[in-house]
């Protein structure tokens, strides 16, 4: 079925830097570091304090501004949404959690209670890491009971008023303050195979663009200790066996300038290792490969990036909340860096479950579905329960 959405307006994207080769060798150099200081606090190393001081001054100095995208007022919302589809907007006031629910026919204020979403988010993590690593275990039930329990909670109490305020709706475009970054939405009861998008803003999710070309360059790279990221990209590349061209990076291949190469040649983007998310500058979280981990500010010198990427890495779904409750992390690089959408899971996520879940995405992308309608019919199709969640333009 084809639905109606409106037709995106020209927008600029941020420019990015022309190719820097301090910078690059900065970033080279930090790879060999973290490397060398695996096990240890890198960050407390005198070098890398320097280099990565250094790092940040040359990014934002080099990164240009893309143009300015037009607002969209409440009214404009509701006139230009399509029949089927409700924004759920989450509002933290610092004291107060608030909802509004927007539909072609209007808006409407839902008042929330943070004291028991704040209650249900209080070790939301913890139990979302031990049922990930406890599974198949003596403790394995008992977590997932704890989880069940949790998510149930946050079920209801954030998407139930919301909910049946959007009564009709079935996809949903999702705006959420930094407070709520952690949540797993795509593991929410009520959102299993319901399609949605978590968009940075709901002007630039109109602003967006839709349309997949029709025969795209889809490209993959497995990195190092993962046991199924080689079956995970070759069971995915073999979805688009007669639907477009492929190309798969995997052991000694997958190098840190290979997949940059591959990342600026191809429309879908798919990364199968290791992540993790620092906390302490989000744009120096990355994901390991052959040679070191690529890092967010690597992100910034490819000079064109995929439509769509898919992030097959623990922690590199998750945000840091700065001043403003700003959210700064990995999916924020590559939709800052001009990617239209981006799947990426904010917690640990099982092997088995990214393996499975994932290969089935690709089956609706070759098809033409976007990566929200995608990766809600694999969830359907594979009965897997994962925090994996579409950021960005979903739809």
């Amino acid at each position: 079925m084809v639905r109606a959405r409106p037709a995106p307006q020209p927008a600029g994207r941020p420019r990015p830097p022309p190719h820097d080769d301090a910078l690059a060798a900065d970033l080279a150099e930090l790879r060999m570091l973290r490397a060398d200081l695996a096990g240890a606090d890198w960050t407390t190393d005198p070098t890398v304090r320097a280099l990565r001081d250094r790092v940040r001054e040359r990014q934002w100095s080099a990164t240009g501004s893309g143009a300015t995208r037009e607002r969209r007022t409440l009214a404009e919302t509701s006139a230009l949404l399509p029949s089927d589809t409700a924004v759920l907007a989450y509002v933290y006031t610092g004291t107060g959690l608030h909802g509004v629910v927007v539909r072609p026919d209007g808006a409407t204020v839902v008042d929330l209670s943070w004291s028991r979403v704040r209650t249900a988010l209080d070790g939301l993590r913890a139990d979302l890491d031990m049922a990930a690593l406890t599974r198949g275990g003596a403790m394995g039930p008992v977590t997932a009971r704890a989880l069940t329990a949790r998510l149930a909670v946050l079920d209801d109490e954030l998407l139930g008023p919301m909910r049946r305020a959007a009564a009709g709706a079935e996809r949903f475009v999702v705006t959420v303050p930094g407070i709520l970054g952690g949540v797993p939405w795509a593991m929410l009861p009520s959102m299993h195979g319901v399609p949605f998008t978590l968009a940075t803003s709901v002007s630039r999710w109109f602003h967006g663009t839709t349309a997949a070309a029709s025969t795209p360059s889809v490209g993959f790279a497995a990195g190092p200790r993962v046991p199924r990221a080689a079956e995970e990209v070759r069971r995915a590349a073999d979805s688009w066996t007669t639907r477009g061209a492929t190309r798969l990076l995997q052991g000694t291949e997958a190098t840190v300038t290979a997949a940059t190469a591959l990342a600026a040649s191809v429309d879908v983007l798919h990364i199968a290792a290791h992540g993790r998310h620092a906390v302490d500058n989000p744009l120096f979280s990355g994901f390991e490969l052959a040679d070191g981990v690529l890092f967010g500010y690597d992100v910034d010198l490819i000079p064109r990036v995929p439509r769509t990427v898919i992030l097959s890495a623990c922690e590199l779904g998750r945000s840091s909340v700065r001043w403003g409750e700003e959210a700064l992390g990995m999916t924020r690089v590559w939709l800052h860096a001009g990617a239209d959408s981006v799947i990426a899971a904010p917690v640990t996520v099982p092997d088995d479950d990214a393996c499975e879940l994932l290969t089935a995405v690709h089956d609706g992308l070759s098809t033409g579905a976007s990566p929200a309608d995608a990766l809600a019919s694999a969830a359907l199709t594979t009965g897997v329960s994962a925090p994996f969640q579409c950021h960005g333009n979903g739809f």
